[in-house]
């Protein structure tokens, strides 16, 4: 909708008015946003001359100060690349939380756009001018871009498509277990990623991951948990329960009928000293009533994943002949 402005305004109103546009979304707008909300050209042509809008981007400005978060250097990003563009690749699982960010405004920021031709654009404000916006043609089915926090992307498992053509295996496999952590992936996904993976770059590694989903995937609490258990389903191993509880004590792994429980000791969770001391007292607490509790930390596993599952096998194979002769 346009909004007509009138000629007679007070200089104090349309900055208000520009203000009230503008913080709604991240304090970034392309020009014709701004024409669109009945600003004249010779006002926004004022406003760019005296610092009050910052040209971050060929034709778009961001009010008031420069770009100082990831949200608007991201929105800023796909208004340069025109309408319909969302967030893909690498910026998109950044944005849905599936790949760590790196601290500070992006360098690079990939984009998919279905107007316009390939191009690179380069940020023109001081703290965007180290900032590269790759820009790709792509045109989207109904159902493939989100908004989320005011910014557009590409559904959750289409960046994992195309993330895939580019990271490594360790940094796609994290990007895999983030999104089932985060539940932005789950078995509606699969056939689409297979479908929509067919003759790309990176296919083999991401189907190669798809092959080991399964439903206990969506109830991990961490990475660590997740590469565990892609690990055992590769072996076809009896699946534990995932997260669930025991005696009112939530354990990561249960052999229920074995008596079995591992327990992924991941980094983020488990390093400070009060945490290992209720971790300590849990194991304890489950042994004294028959339990027989594993523990592998980050490092253990990380060095030697086959041979982490392996010893759990041992003690499953274990634990079940002791069953059968008690039986």
């Amino acid at each position: 909708m346009r909004i007509e402005a009138s000629p007679r305004q007070h200089p104090k109103e349309l900055l208000r008015r520009l203000y009230r546009l503008t913080s709604r979304h991240h304090f970034v707008a392309h020009r014709d946003e701004l024409t669109a909300h009945g600003f004249v050209r010779h006002q926004i042509d004022s406003w760019i001359r005296s610092g009050r809008l910052i040209r971050v981007l060929r034709g778009v400005y961001a009010y008031g100060r420069d770009l100082e978060t990831k949200d608007a250097a991201w929105r800023a990003a796909t208004l340069a690349a025109g309408p319909g563009a969302a967030l893909s690749g690498r910026s998109a699982c950044q944005k849905w939380g599936m790949v760590r960010e790196p601290a500070g405004l992006p360098r690079v920021i990939e984009v998919a756009s279905p107007t316009g031709q390939t191009r690179t654009l380069r940020g023109q404000s001081p703290t965007f001018r180290r900032t590269v916006v790759r820009i790709i043609r792509r045109c989207f089915g109904p159902d493939e871009t989100r908004r989320k926090d005011g910014v557009n992307l590409v559904i959750s498992a289409l960046a994992l498509i195309e993330f895939a053509a580019q990271a490594t295996d360790k940094e796609l496999r994290f990007a895999f277990l983030e999104a089932c952590r985060l539940r932005l992936f789950g078995e509606a996904d699969l056939d689409y990623c297979h479908r929509k993976s067919s003759n790309r770059k990176g296919a083999v590694p991401l189907r190669a991951l798809l092959a080991l989903w399964v439903p206990e995937l969506e109830r991990i609490r961490s990475v660590l948990e997740g590469w565990f258990l892609l690990v055992w389903v590769k072996h076809k191993l009896p699946m534990p329960e995932v997260n669930v509880k025991v005696l009112g004590k939530e354990v990561d792994c249960l052999w229920r009928r074995l008596g079995l429980i591992l327990e992924l000791d991941g980094n983020e969770f488990h390093s400070d000293p009060l945490q290992r001391k209720l971790d300590l007292e849990k194991q304890l607490f489950l042994e004294a009533r028959g339990y027989l509790v594993i523990r592998v930390t980050y490092k253990e596993f990380a060095a030697d994943p086959v041979g982490v599952v392996l010893r759990n096998l041992r003690e499953t194979d274990s634990l079940e002949v002791s069953r059968s002769m008690c039986e």
